[in-house]
């Protein structure tokens, strides 16, 4: 009974240290197989962060160059707009001289058809 009871024990150690031994084999891999989706994580966020900051420098120089394109429309449109007003301004300067040339001349002939203009009906002279 003796060796029915060692070897009963024996068998129960046995079959307990190849449980435990599975289980510590099971967890060993479970943590290697979350450690490698950990380092996966870690690799993705990386990317992730990488692709993020490109995007966002990228956006950057796009908004730069269009407030530069904005920028230089918007002085060509300047320029043209003060280039119409001198060649306004210019045309009106000549009118204005034209006038301030031409208004004695002017003024002149038409008081002198008021001076001798004698009256239609004649009856000044009786």
């Amino acid at each position: 009974m003796l060796m029915e009871t060692n070897m009963l024990t024996t068998v129960l150690i046995t079959i307990l240290s190849v449980g435990t031994l599975s289980t510590l084999v099971y967890l060993v891999l479970a943590v290697r197989n979350l450690k490698s989706k950990v380092d996966t994580l870690g690799l993705e966020m990386v990317d992730f962060h990488t692709e993020y900051d490109r995007y966002q420098i990228n956006q950057q120089r796009e908004l730069a160059d269009a407030s530069k394109d904005i920028d230089i429309r918007l002085d060509r449109v300047h320029r043209k707009m003060t280039k119409q007003e001198e060649e306004q301004y210019r045309e009106l300067q000549k009118q204005v001289e034209l006038l301030q040339n031409n208004l004695p001349k002017t003024i002149r002939e038409t008081i002198k058809h008021i001076e001798f203009a004698r009256p239609l009906d004649n009856t000044f002279n009786k």
